[in-house]
């Protein structure tokens, strides 16, 4: 009776199993029938390794269909003609183009459309080919190939070049040249001691150094101090004088202004005495003089007999003959 209970529960899983199965692919096929799909071709004049039937079609990124069919063109045998099936409201345009995108490391091709510009108007439908045309470019995959030879050719340059680098004579100098380098760091290894105390004194000839700078800055900002308050006493001065300037400037110029007037006024009186008033002004000083010499003499007098000069001589006036009885 248990055994008939579990063949029973098991097969009754199956059937449920295969019936949502049966439901899920029709509602698959059903939903696959619903969207409504455009069929596009593509045409690429470069190999086209790495894609096949039902490989994915992408839209800037977005998966929005399948690589439906893939033929070599009978016109041309050195296109080959990709036909992609994709969503019809894809805004594939006139300027959109189509290339081979690598995914990833896992070696899988799929093709790329790019979205084009927003001006450009839905791309045609085609007179040469079944469906309309989105017009291919070269991918990475192909400028890798492409570039693959050229890039051998450097690397083929690059080794010969070290190999000339690394002859037998440069080998040679590079040995002897580690062999010195090695005397060296022995050298430097022994006289680890030495080279310490070189280092502290270049630490203290640096803090010695940067004692320095920070005077020099000290001073550096209190000069500038100095020659700020420099510059506005200049300042100050300039204006001061530049003021005492003026006014000394303006009263000459007034004075120069009183004096011609004046002149102006007195021409008459000033060309009378320089004709007739010079002439009485000399006459006036040599009589001056004359009564200054008569002055100097009576003032001798005076110093030497004053009673003789106010009140005459009292003493008889000596004649021949006379003894004076």
């Amino acid at each position: 009776m248990e055994t008939r209970a579990h063949n029973v529960l098991i097969g009754a899983f199956v059937l449920v199993f295969v019936a949502a199965l049966f439901v899920f692919v029709v509602w698959l096929a059903k939903a696959r029938g619903d969207r409504d799909l455009a069929l596009y071709d593509i045409i690429f004049t470069d190999a086209v390794s790495g894609l096949a039937l039902g490989g994915d079609v992408r839209f800037n990124g977005i998966k929005v269909g399948s690589i439906k069919r893939i033929a070599i063109d009978h016109e041309d045998p050195t296109r080959v003609r990709v036909t992609v099936e994709i969503d019809a409201d894809v805004p594939v345009r006139a300027d959109s183009s189509a290339t081979m995108q690598l995914q990833g490391i896992t070696g899988v091709t799929y093709v790329e459309i790019s979205g084009g510009t927003q001006a450009s108007a839905r791309v045609e439908p085609s007179v040469e080919f079944p469906y309309p045309v989105i017009r291919s470019r070269p991918s990475q995959i192909t400028e890798l190939v492409d570039q693959l030879p050229k890039l051998l050719e450097r690397s083929t340059q690059l080794v010969d070049r070290g190999n000339a680098l690394l002859d037998d004579e440069n080998r040679k100098n590079l040995s002897a040249a580690l062999g010195d380098l090695r005397q060296v760091t022995q050298a430097m290894a022994g006289r680890t001691e030495t080279l310490g105390k070189a280092i502290d004194e270049l630490s203290a000839a640096s803090a010695g150094v940067g004692e320095l700078v920070r005077r020099g800055n000290r001073v550096a900002e209190e000069l500038s101090a100095t020659m700020s308050v420099a510059r506005g006493t200049l300042a100050g001065a300039d204006q001061l004088i530049d003021g005492e300037v003026r006014e000394t400037v303006a009263a000459i110029g007034r004075v120069a202004k009183d004096a011609s007037r004046l002149l102006g006024d007195n021409r008459e009186a000033l060309d009378a005495f320089a004709t007739d008033g010079l002439v009485e002004f000399r006459r006036f000083i040599e009589e001056a003089r004359v009564l200054v010499q008569n002055l100097g003499r009576v003032a001798t007098k005076i110093e030497e007999n004053p009673s003789q000069v106010f009140f005459g001589s009292n003493e008889s006036e000596f004649k021949p003959g006379n003894t004076g009885r």
